[in-house]
């Protein structure tokens, strides 16, 4: 391993609190990958050849279509990891995964895993953790996706962008949000248009801008 590569993979491993886990012995045989916003990480039907740890950035695990349409299915923030699922079952690459955001990823091939990572109950751990998170985010998900409907979620979604851009004009890309919130970009056309005649947001090209917050709020309140 070069050794500019070796003192990423250590760097990496520190920064993800990860030196516990993976034992020095292990450090030679993997590698830090970066990756541009949008580019693929994972292909759907890929072979598992690495276990994937998102040290920086974040991805977006997507699902598509027979039509080529994108689903958003879930994000991966900072720590999170790709391939446990498939691992156990020993199965290939079910979703993709492409980066939201510039984001740099610890890979462990297949093989460490094997020969050294599954003695480890410590790493064992680390999987089942990352496991359980994913099915309790993704159960939370389906149920609110079950009861509630599509105006109450995008509401939620206009109104959290706002908070966290502390604006009340925020950036609005149609296929990114429709992808969020599980829905139709035409679905999500009709449900801005009933929104700007009740005149309470303006959406000028991609940008909405939120007129009415406390009738925003109201609308979706109930997610």
């Amino acid at each position: 391993m070069e050794r500019s590569n070796l003192l990423n993979v250590k760097e990496a491993i520190k920064e993800a609190d990860l030196t516990t886990i993976l034992p020095p012995e292990v450090t030679p045989f993997l590698r830090v990958k970066k990756y541009n916003k949008n580019e693929w990480i994972i292909v759907s039907g890929e072979k598992l050849n690495y276990l994937y740890i998102v040290i920086e950035g974040k991805g977006a695990i997507m699902n598509s279509s027979e039509e080529g349409d994108l689903a958003l299915i879930e994000h991966l923030e900072n720590k999170e990891m790709m391939g446990d699922f498939e691992y156990f079952t020993k199965s290939n690459f079910v979703h993709s995964v492409m980066a939201s955001q510039p984001a740099s990823v610890l890979l462990i091939p297949i093989e460490i895993v094997n020969d050294h990572l599954m003695k480890s109950a410590d790493f064992l751990l680390l999987m089942c953790k990352s496991m359980s998170e994913k099915l309790m985010k993704s159960s939370i998900k389906n149920a609110r996706s079950l009861l509630y409907p599509p105006q109450q979620k995008l509401c939620k979604f206009i109104v959290q962008a706002s908070e966290h851009s502390k604006s009340n004009t925020i950036y609005f890309k149609h296929k990114d949000v429709a992808n969020e919130i599980g829905i139709s970009e035409r679905h999500l056309r009709r449900m801005l248009n009933e929104l700007i005649d009740e005149e309470i947001i303006r959406k000028i090209s991609k940008q909405v801008t939120i007129l009415d917050m406390e009738l925003l709020r109201k609308y979706s309140s109930f997610i």
